[in-house]
């Protein structure tokens, strides 16, 4: 039998985005509750949606070398961070817990 969970995680990363003061931490809800997590095609699914998340939660809007190079280090530090809680979800899909989702979120 196949349980569902929905487990929130908080990934913090270092120079996020400047939010303002009143939407507090920006987040993104990744959905894997349609994402068979034994699949390897699931798998790579899930890791397509964990790096489009962590862009819009570097992405600024500005231009520059300067800030190509904070966003890239941004993306490392966000997908780096989510990795251990990745490999967590794909061992409880393999044990017959399914969550339901993912949430990463960027410190200010």
């Amino acid at each position: 039998m196949t349980r569902t969970l929905i487990l929130a995680l908080s990934l913090t990363a270092a120079a996020a985005p400047v939010m303002a003061a009143e939407t507090g931490n920006p987040a993104v809800e990744v959905r894997i509750d349609d994402l068979n997590l034994t699949h390897t095609a699931d798998r790579e699914r899930l890791d397509t949606r964990l790096k489009s998340a962590a862009r819009s939660l570097c992405y600024t809007g500005l231009r520059g070398a300067a800030e190509n190079a904070r966003q890239s280090a941004c993306l490392s530090n966000v997908l780096a961070h989510v990795e251990p809680q990745t490999k967590q979800a794909i061992a409880r899909a393999q044990k017959g817990t399914q969550l339901a989702l993912l949430m990463i979120s960027a410190a200010r």
